[in-house]
C-alpha cells in the first residue's frame, strides 16, 4: 500500500532518499575518506580553496647523541566543486506518495546526479598516481589479467601503504579477467554490503569493484615518447647535494603531452610514507589539475568555471641519505647527475603513440578525500532540510522565479574531491 506523509516530513524524507540513492550509484566515492569537519568547510563556496599540510618523517641518528632537525611541512590545496539539479516546487510537492516519487522522480535524478559527480571525480583523480601497470595487447587482442591486478597491489604493498585496498576497473576489463578464472575472486560479505552489485570479490588483497565510468584514453600519433624534466640541485653549507627542485615536464619539439600519458623517470625512486627509500621507480602521469577560477571572456562572467591545466604530481626530491624538505621521492646524487647545478632527465614512455587504453585504479580506500560542505542562505530563499548519507550531503533551497512566476526547488550536491597522497594509488592501463 502506498505511504502518504505530511509535506514537511516528505520533503525531508525525499532529500534523504535522494542522498542515499546518489551514494548507492557512486561506488568510486564510497571508497573515500571524510577529512574535514563542517566547521572548516562552512561558508566555503564553489571554487574556494581548502588546505591541508604534510609534514616530513624527520631523520634517525645512530647512537645516543640527538641531532634534532626542524619540522618541514608543505601546504596542499584542493578546490570546492558543486553539481545541482532543480525542479519546479509544485511538481516536487505533488509526490506525497513516497513510492511514486522514488520511481518517477528519485531514480532518474539520483542516477544522473550521481553519475555526473562520480565522472567528474574519476576524471580528476584516476591519474593521481606515482606508479602504473600496463597490460598491452597479446596477439592483437586486449589482454587484461589477474597478473595486472596483483602487480598493482604489490606495488602498493612495497610502499607499505596503510589501509584497505580497492580495485576499480571497467566491467569489460573484469569480464575478460573473470573468463580466465572467476573462482579466484574471493567473496567478502562486508565489502558486498558496501559496494552491492558492483562488487566482484577479493583478489590480491584488494576489493574488486566494477566501475562503468572508468575512462578510455587514446594516445595521439604525436604523443611525446621522450619528454624531459629538469632537476636543480640544492646543497647544504658543506656543498653536499641534499635534494633537488623540479621543473615542469616539457615536450619535445613537435610532440604533445597527452592526458593520461605515463612515463618512468630514470634514476628517481619512491619513498614510502615513513620516509624509507624503496626501489619502486617513479612514474609520472600527465593529467588535468584544477588551478583556480577560469579567466572571464571579454565582457562576460566566467559563471564560476574552474580553470584546468595539464601537469604531473608535485615531486619533492631528496638525495639519498637525506630528508630534504618533505620528500616523496629520492635519488642517488652520486650517480644522478654529473656534478652540474642542473640535470635534464629524458623520460621513458609506458604507453604507445596511437594506441587506446582503458584506465583503472588500485588505491587505498582513504586515498580519495571526499567531503560535502554547506554555505549561507541566499536572500529571499528558504532552505529545506539537508539530507545526507555517508560522504554525500544534499542541500535543498526553495526560491521564486520572478520571470516565470513559479517556485523552484534547487538541490545542490556541493563537494570537495582530491587525492592528497598519490603514493597510495596505482593507475592501470589495458590496451584495447
Amino acid at each position: 500500500m502506498a505511504q502518504t506523509l505530511n509535506t514537511q516530513f516528505v520533503n525531508k524524507k525525499k532529500l534523504e532518499m535522494l542522498a542515499t540513492a546518489v551514494r548507492d550509484n557512486a561506488p568510486f566515492i564510497k571508497a573515500s575518506e571524510q577529512k574535514y569537519p563542517q566547521s572548516e568547510l562552512k561558508g566555503k563556496k564553489y571554487g574556494a580553496t581548502v588546505h591541508t599540510y604534510l609534514t616530513d618523517a624527520g631523520t634517525v641518528s645512530d647512537g645516543i647523541v640527538a641531532n634534532p632537525d626542524g619540522i618541514h611541512e608543505i601546504e596542499l590545496t584542493a578546490y570546492m566543486q558543486s553539481k545541482n539539479t532543480a525542479v519546479e516546487t509544485d511538481l516536487w510537492e505533488n509526490y506525497n506518495d513516497i513510492e511514486s516519487f522514488a520511481k518517477e522522480v528519485l531514480k532518474p535524478r539520483a542516477l544522473k546526479l550521481a553519475r555526473t559527480i562520480e565522472k567528474d571525480v574519476i576524471d580528476h583523480t584516476v591519474f593521481s598516481s606515482m606508479q602504473a601497470v600496463v597490460a598491452p595487447k597479446v596477439g592483437g587482442n586486449s589482454a587484461p589479467s589477474f597478473e595486472m591486478l596483483s602487480e598493482a597491489s604489490t606495488k602498493l604493498a612495497e610502499l607499505a601503504v596503510p589501509g584497505s585496498l580497492v580495485d576499480f576497473q571497467a566491467p569489460t576489463i573484469y569480464g575478460k579477467i573473470a573468463n580466465t578464472g572467476l573462482a579466484k575472486f574471493l567473496p567478502d560479505d562486508i565489502q558486498r554490503d558496501i559496494y552491492r552489485n558492483k562488487y566482484l570479490g577479493e583478489y590480491a588483497g584488494a576489493s574488486c569493484v566494477e566501475q562503468v565510468l572508468m575512462p578510455t584514453v587514446k594516445m595521439s600519433s604525436t604523443m611525446d615518447t621522450a619528454p624531459t624534466i629538469t632537476f636543480t640541485a640544492v646543497t647544504d653549507g658543506a656543498s653536499n647535494i641534499i635534494g633537488y627542485t623540479v621543473g615542469a615536464i616539457t615536450a619535445s619539439s613537435g610532440k604533445t603531452l597527452d592526458e593520461g600519458a605515463a612515463y618512468v623517470v630514470p634514476g628517481v625512486f619512491l619513498l614510502d610514507e615513513s620516509g624509507m627509500e624503496t626501489d619502486q621507480p617513479l612514474v609520472v602521469i600527465v593529467h588535468k589539475k584544477i588551478t583556480g577560477f577560469a579567466a572571464a571572456s571579454a565582457g562576460q562572467d566566467n559563471h564560476g568555471k574552474l580553470a584546468e591545466s595539464l601537469g604531473i604530481e608535485d615531486l619533492r626530491v631528496t638525495a639519498k641519505g637525506y630528508s630534504y624538505g618533505t620528500p616523496n621521492v629520492w635519488c642517488d646524487a652520486a650517480t644522478f647527475d654529473s656534478g652540474s647545478a642542473t640535470t635534464t632527465v629524458t623520460l621513458s614512455a609506458l604507453l604507445t603513440a596511437g594506441s587506446k587504453y582503458t584506465v583503472g585504479q588500485v588505491r587505498t580506500s582513504d586515498a580519495l578525500v571526499f567531503d560535502s560542505y554547506s554555505y549561507d542562505d541566499l536572500p529571499s530563499s528558504r532552505t529545506q532540510d539537508v539530507g545526507s548519507d555517508g560522504p554525500v550531503t544534499l542541500r535543498c533551497m526553495e526560491f521564486g522565479d520572478g520571470v516565470n512566476g513559479v517556485k523552484l526547488t534547487r538541490i545542490d550536491a556541493p563537494f570537495l574531491a582530491t587525492v592528497f597522497e598519490p603514493r597510495r594509488c596505482v593507475t592501470t592501463y589495458t590496451e584495447v
